[in-house]
């Protein structure tokens, strides 16, 4: 056990088993996380005792002619002679434990710390480490989740696998499990880890912190179709209002709502109000791009829809749309800061090239005409890919009147797909259509695309995206 001030906790688990993904969110809390398996790597490639240790013992084909280490060289001698794995390891795992020493002791201030490596066991535990969390996932998941990163067919997969310890000698002995599956809720699991570790304080702090921050999302939540078999809105209305509740989202903007849909929202969403218009008549006909918001945290001020046409004041169709389009826009007051913001909510034409390229041009206007210099967010499918034209037109950095993206100005980075469409089978890639917008002076905290499943089916079919944005 280490003798350090500060506790170090060991996180493994098989490969695919999603350790790393249980790590970011653990970093997103302030936990430090010394990633045991990269520092492997780097010192096998820099350091001049492990590389003269590792040339002695397995020759000069250890190196290749350019000095770095032969990774495919050395994996081919240790599938021929497995038992040189645990030669090799007594090389390098010394040599990560001191590194790891050396971060931890320049490593912030922090309830606890996180040493991030595979393959450790409660049998085989570092010395340094006080105690150990194991994550564990079924089989059929870890052998997609490899699949799909590694790009490897079954048998390679399953190879994999097999020369690795089986998840129970991961689970037996640990202080900690977390059970990583589409079954499995993650962030009880690792709030319960986090407390107990001694982060009870932080996670207070952290909640106090939130005051003056507003999760924003944007949810296409698909239109209410026969045609969608087992993904019609009845299978799917109560899961996506849980999706928001889960993700405690304050203000919403919803794409392709009808009347009856924005209905259900409100029955499962008592806490919160709505506003719109239905596009094809201004009242309750076609589809709305309502805004959904928290009412114990928001006075709404002032609401208006217009559509995205030239005489956008009265229902139409704009220049070559295949719908009717609308935005919908609400100023808001936060009842905690008293600060004043607006929101802007649309969904752009899905066919209409010249439609998309004037509706960015239109709500560049409307949103400086309407918002003046007061923090605006805007919130929507545009049904347009980053390097389009029409996402070109909004965040042009010569037009006074350009907006942000969220995502680029994150200061956490992103988290999940980059690509917000999945046609109620996979993420598309390519298919980045769904943004969140800011203007005005409005800071990006988090960014985030929603990837969720139930039963292995989507609550629509596109991955709702969200932002926590600070007022200034």
């Amino acid at each position: 056990m280490s003798t350090s001030l500060k506790p170090f906790i060991g996180i493994t688990g098989g490969i695919g088993s999603g350790k790393s993904m249980i790590c970011r969110i653990f970093s997103m809390l302030g936990i430090p996380v010394f990633e045991a398996d990269l520092a492997a790597r780097n010192l096998c490639d820099t350091d001049p005792d492990v590389k003269s240790a590792i040339t002695e013992e397995f020759g000069p084909q250890a190196y290749l002619a350019d000095g770095t280490y032969n990774r495919e060289g050395i994996k081919k001698i240790l599938q021929k002679y497995p038992q040189d794995i645990e030669v090799l390891n007594q090389i390098i795992h010394p040599a990560v434990r001191k590194a790891a020493t050396a971060w931890l002791e320049t490593a912030p201030l922090a309830p606890f710390y996180l040493y991030e490596s595979a393959l450790i066991t409660p049998k085989n535990k570092p010395e340094h480490l006080d105690q150990l969390i194991a994550v564990s996932c079924p089989l059929e998941e870890r052998i997609s989740h490899i699949q799909k990163r590694k790009h490897m067919n079954y048998m390679q997969t399953m190879q994999i696998i097999d020369i690795q310890p089986k998840p129970i000698s991961y689970m037996k002995g640990a202080e900690f499990i977390i059970e990583n599956s589409q079954k499995s809720r993650i962030w009880p699991q690792i709030e319960h880890i986090y407390k107990s570790l001694g982060g009870v304080m932080l996670l207070l702090l952290i909640s106090f912190s939130s005051f003056g921050q507003i999760k924003t999302m944007t949810f296409n939540i698909r239109l209410d179709t026969d045609s969608d078999g087992q993904d019609q809105w009845k299978y799917r209305a109560k899961h996506c209002a849980e999706l928001i509740k889960y993700h405690e989202a304050d203000i919403i903007g919803m794409q392709e709502a009808f009347v009856h849909q924005i209905k259900d929202f409100a029955n499962e969403l008592p806490g919160y109000k709505w506003f719109g218009k239905g596009r094809d008549d201004g009242k309750e006909e076609g589809e709305f791009s309502p805004l959904f918001y928290h009412a114990g945290k928001f006075k709404l001020l002032k609401e208006s829809t217009f559509w995205l046409s030239d005489s956008c004041e009265k229902v139409g169709f704009g220049w070559d749309a295949a719908c009717r389009r609308v935005m919908t826009w609400g100023q808001f007051q936060e009842i905690k800061t008293g600060k004043k913001f607006y929101v802007f909510n649309t969904h752009f034409d899905h066919l209409g090239k010249i439609a998309r390229r004037e509706s960015a041009k239109l709500v560049l206007r409307k949103v400086a005409e309407i918002a003046g210099k007061s923090p605006a967010v805007i919130t929507g499918d545009f049904n347009a890919t980053p390097d389009d034209e029409p996402i070109q037109i909004l965040v042009d950095p010569t037009n006074p009147n350009k907006l942000t993206d969220a995502e680029k100005i994150s200061k956490k980075g992103h988290y999940g797909p980059y690509s917000s469409f999945n046609g109620f089978k996979k993420e598309q890639e390519g298919r980045h259509i769904d943004y969140i917008f800011v203007k005005n002076g409005v800071r990006v905290n988090q960014h985030a695309t929603h990837s969720e499943t139930w039963a292995n089916r989507y609550p629509t079919d596109h991955f709702p995206v969200s932002a926590v944005v600070e007022l200034p």
